[in-house]
């Protein structure tokens, strides 16, 4: 599992291995040194992750998987399927998202209103068919979502939305493993309105 943090503003891309970000103050080699802002987008049509391609269009599946979503039945394990049958770990990458601050919060309204903010920034409207996410409040006013994106990493939403920078984000898989779609499957498709043993007191999608 990968994981960027608020401090961190580049990554690299080692031999052999998959993209990590790094703290801003960690020293690197110079040839795998790698601002974000210098990232090189794929060209349209089969997307590449970790050299390795894929046919797959990410941005059909990040529809697929919305679609999915908000037209999901009471049947879980009939969603998950669907949710899993269109998943390509190549063109996409499964990322969650804790907010850091959690413990400054204080009021369920409050904590509700960061999670609107987030999701109402500006730049949201250009990544539109980039990601889709989905984020819980929970009782004890923490924060935590999962968010599907098209490629290796949430970059994009880094670009769009500043607000990013106050969560940790950590990838799963990317192979659609056992413990991957449970993981998945706990915040998508909650049990009896739990997340973590807590209670969702609200949520939202993007």
């Amino acid at each position: 599992m990968w994981a960027i943090k608020r401090s961190q503003v580049r990554f690299r891309q080692p031999p052999n291995s998959s993209i990590y970000f790094l703290a801003a103050d960690e020293t690197l080699d110079k040839e795998t040194d790698i601002l974000v802002t210098g990232l090189i987008e794929s060209p349209a049509g089969a997307d590449e992750v970790d050299g390795g391609s894929s046919a797959a269009d990410g941005a059909e599946i990040i529809k697929a998987w919305r679609s999915i979503y908000t037209t999901s039945s009471s049947d879980d394990d009939k969603t998950s399927s669907q949710f899993w049958a269109a998943y390509d770990p190549i063109a996409t990458s499964i990322w969650t998202m804790v907010y850091d601050e959690a413990d400054s919060n204080e009021s369920l309204e409050e904590t509700m209103d960061i999670v609107s903010n987030y999701m109402n920034q500006d730049g949201m409207k250009s990544i539109k068919h980039e990601c889709f996410g989905v984020i819980h409040v929970l009782d004890s006013l923490e924060i935590e979502g999962l968010w599907l994106f098209r490629g290796p990493d949430p970059e994009r939403m880094f670009g769009a939305n500043e607000e990013s920078s106050w969560y940790t984000w950590s990838r799963l898989g990317p192979e659609a493993t056992d413990p991957v779609k449970e993981a998945v499957a706990k915040v998508l498709l909650p049990k009896y309105g739990k997340l973590k043993d807590k209670t969702i007191k609200g949520t939202k999608v993007f």
